[in-house]
């Protein structure tokens, strides 16, 4: 069932709203096996360490935002979508578009980053 899904969501890919992409990051997220979702997390928080020290100092309490990113089965991001328009959510797509993320049954996928202070 999620090779469909994400199969068909690669094709459509470009044409995805940010809605459609996150819910593809949702659904992809929570069927991965739990080896698979540690290595995830794990990833997508040094992403995060990075974007935080690329786009910081980060004053006061920024709006929350989400990226959304579409990943190669290289582990590398060929789109990212974004919920904000704060030039730190834009700074956060920048960096977090350029890290390779694990990937697991060698697909192609979506993961999500939802950030808040």
């Amino acid at each position: 069932m999620i090779g469909f899904l994400l199969f068909a969501a690669q094709l459509a890919a470009t044409d995805l709203s940010f809605a459609q992409a996150k819910t593809f990051a949702d659904q992809y997220e929570t069927a991965l096996s739990a080896k698979d979702q540690d290595a995830l997390m794990t990833a997508q928080s040094k992403a995060l360490d990075q974007a935080i020290a690329a786009c910081g100092p980060i004053k006061g309490a920024p709006s929350p935002f989400t990226i959304v990113a579409h990943v190669s089965q290289e582990g590398v991001t060929d789109r990212t979508w974004r919920s904000g328009e704060s030039a730190l959510a834009q700074c956060f797509e920048r960096t977090l578009g350029a890290v390779k993320l694990p990937v697991a049954a060698g697909k192609a996928f979506y993961a999500s980053y939802e950030i808040s202070f």
